[in-house]
């Protein structure tokens, strides 16, 4: 399989993934303001814990769909990928700090 439709392919499931991470974190928010679908204690353990996923497979996401515009539009720079890169654990690495 070609890289550029392996991308693809992650893309999307990563795009499935962050829908049905943001449903449950939806679900856990209104848990834990409500207190109703779950305990208190429950919604607030999976609220917390959903935040460091959510963020990693948003950023996969976001960087991924980045990649493939910028290729769409003819952007083949050297730097592109390592840029990325660089965006993304920086991304990463803020969310560890702030958590």
């Amino acid at each position: 399989m070609k890289l550029n439709g392996l991308l693809h392919r992650v893309n999307r499931i990563s795009a499935w993934v962050l829908f049905v991470l943001m449903i449950a974190y939806i679900v856990t928010g209104y848990a834990w303001s409500k207190g109703i679908i779950m305990s208190r204690s429950d919604a607030i353990f999976w609220h917390t814990s959903l935040d460091l996923l959510l963020v990693f497979v948003f950023l996969v996401h976001i960087l991924i769909g980045a990649k493939l515009a910028l290729r769409r539009y003819g952007v083949d720079h050297p730097l592109v990928n390592p840029a990325l890169l660089v965006i993304g654990l920086a991304g990463f690495i803020s969310a560890l700090m702030i958590s």
